[in-house]
């Protein structure tokens, strides 16, 4: 009965590791919208990427409900929980992304609307390759501790794009509002692949902990 429940568990949230990708999706879209000064898309889009968060957060609340009923599962139910929280993190970082993107308009130079686009795409591809993790972690542990490791490179390409995009920000020749802004766009972008390696890491600790417990 526990292995039953805990398979329905990592089933659910297998589908709440969709949503965010979905969401980080959606993000994408809108960063190559902004780069693109498609402006009169940003709002419409922000608008859609909080109705995702919104129904996001439905599903958190109702697996951390389902890992509070009090069932022992082998793996662990706090490793879980803190699992979805993270995850539910990377939703709410992809919302505030747009929310800052469609706050007022402004240009950027090509070339950081390029490396704003490629942070982008690698935090699609972070996430993606973390909800195949979450996926393998209820038919094969020891393929969602690969999927982790290459999470965590994708994590560490994402920072070298990160780290040139803060430098060109600040030889931007900008107002203060506008500095912010972009400060504050880059920065969320930057900590979506952060959560992504944050997640990865827990779930290769849970992998590693289940196997020796085997």
């Amino acid at each position: 009965m526990n292995w039953e429940r805990e398979e329905q568990v990592l089933e659910h949230l297998a589908e709440f590791a969709d949503q965010v990708v979905v969401m980080v999706e959606k993000m994408r879209d809108m960063v190559e919208r902004f780069a693109a000064d498609r402006y009169d898309e940003l709002a419409e889009a922000a608008e859609e990427l909080d109705r995702l968060e919104s129904l996001a957060d439905d599903s958190k609340e109702a697996l951390l409900d389902r890992l509070a009923l009090g069932t022992m599962f082998p793996m662990g139910r706090a490793d879980l929980a803190r699992l979805v929280t993270s995850m539910d993190a990377i939703a709410n970082l992809a919302a505030g992304a747009a929310d800052r993107m469609s706050m007022r308009r402004f240009s950027l130079p090509p070339r950081m609307n390029e490396e704003l686009v490629r942070l982008a795409k690698a935090d699609l591809e972070a996430v993606q390759v973390l909800r195949d993790a979450v996926v393998a972690v209820g038919k094969d542990l020891r393929v969602a501790i690969k999927l982790a490791d290459k999470v965590d490179k994708i994590e560490s390409h994402a920072d070298d794009i990160f780290a040139e995009l803060h430098r060109q920000m600040y030889d931007l020749d900008t107002d203060f509002k506008t500095f912010h802004q972009v400060k504050a766009i880059i920065e969320r972008l930057e900590n979506v692949a952060d959560r992504c390696a944050q997640n990865a890491e827990l779930l290769r600790h849970m992998a590693l902990e289940y196997l020796e417990n085997e």
